[in-house]
């Protein structure tokens, strides 16, 4: 279909054409060494039924803007929806549709510095882009094939970009995974500031078509104050690693941590395995792939780098069945203490920026969404 993108089509073409034991948590590492705050739900969002102004199909990001306003994306409605600070429901922004500003299947969401919502959908090739007013102002389809999957804004007119792009070598399928400084509305980088590649053959995708989704879907954190600096994190399973760059693309921090690899209960794989799955099938448009998604065993060390209301470095830990941060000084690296939101469950997601703290659950037990805002 055509709002996939090439890679997810080649997925699609390939998982169509084929068929296709963890420890028990550990306890959260170190974290008596320093202070841990408490966070606290003071605001929820989203009930199980409703009109749909208060329920959500899949929550795929939330931000707050510098008005106090909540922002939050749903993927399957097609839309953002606004709430004031009071989680009032105030207007539905955009709907499924090819027209002009409306959104075929968005990946998710920034804010530039001046407060211009960046919405991300491969289905137009680029952002669908809205003023600090939330008025549609225009679409950047700037890539013929694989805009960006993430990005975060930095100073003025420039945003950080995660982005992919596939070549032919011989006969393997070389997968190029770039983070690059981009200039609002040039479809070429400003600045390279990490890549690699990944090499694959045929044979090998169809043996395990899962690693198309864990290296180049969602390998990454990236995150930044809207100004003057950027992080950056892989997602692995052994390694604790986060780097900060200046606009300039110089390295000004860099944090690494000695922590013990966590694997996944067998739960939490089942769990997993499931939802990856039937999400790729609502990409492919229920396709009926014959396709199940193996989960890396172990659980990504570092899963969110951003600026938090603070001023600092909120690192978020995916060794926990919580949502537990490490705080760092943002220009020395120094750990300062920690955060915790006492909520178990695998699938938890969290928005952290100046404005404020955001969580939700993609999967949640109780069978529906609801977004929390955190103090």
């Amino acid at each position: 279909m055509k709002y996939l993108i090439s890679v997810l089509g080649f997925l699609v073409a390939v998982l169509s054409g084929c068929g296709g034991g963890g420890q028990e948590p550990a306890d959260v590492q170190d974290a008596v060494l320093l202070p841990v705050d408490t966070l606290q739900a003071v605001l929820e969002i989203g009930v199980e039924f409703g009109d749909s102004t208060n329920t959500f199909g899949a929550i795929t990001g939330a931000v707050l803007d510098q008005s106090g306003r909540i922002l939050i994306l749903d993927q399957v409605a097609a839309c953002v929806k606004i709430y004031d600070s009071s989680g009032n429901y105030v207007q539905q922004l955009s709907r499924q549709g090819n027209g002009p500003g409306e959104l075929v299947m968005p990946w998710g969401m920034f804010l530039m510095s001046d407060g211009r919502l960046m919405v991300l959908d491969p289905g137009k090739m680029g952002f669908v882009v809205f003023d600090d007013s939330l008025q549609f102002i225009e679409e950047i389809g700037l890539w013929v094939q694989n805009p960006p999957f993430k990005g975060t804004p930095v100073s003025g007119n420039r945003y950080v970009g995660y982005k992919i792009d596939s070549d032919m070598a011989e006969d393997k399928i070389v997968m190029n995974r770039r983070v690059a400084l981009y200039t609002y509305g040039e479809e070429e980088w400003d600045l390279i500031l990490w890549q690699d590649s990944i090499e694959a053959s045929m044979s090998e995708l169809v043996e395990n078509p899962s690693m198309l989704i864990i290296d180049l879907l969602d390998p990454l954190s990236i995150g930044g104050n809207g100004s003057d600096r950027i992080y950056f994190s892989l997602r692995d399973g052994e390694e604790y690693r986060i780097t900060g760059w200046n606009p300039e693309g110089e390295e000004i921090l860099s944090i690494s941590r000695d922590l013990i690899p966590v694997e996944k209960t067998p739960r939490e794989i089942a769990a997993e395995s499931t939802y990856v799955t039937n999400y790729v099938g609502r990409l492919g448009g229920g396709g009926g792939f014959t396709f199940e998604f193996e989960p890396d065993p172990y659980k990504d060390m570092v899963i969110g780098v951003d600026i938090g209301p603070d001023g600092n470095l909120w690192v978020r830990r995916g060794t926990s069945d919580i949502p537990f941060f490490d705080i760092f000084d943002a220009a020395s690296g120094e750990l300062l203490h920690h955060a915790v939101f006492p909520r178990e469950g695998w699938s938890w997601r969290t928005s952290v920026s100046p404005e404020g703290i955001v969580a939700w659950e993609e999967d949640p037990e109780a069978g529906y969404q609801v977004l929390y805002l955190l103090e």
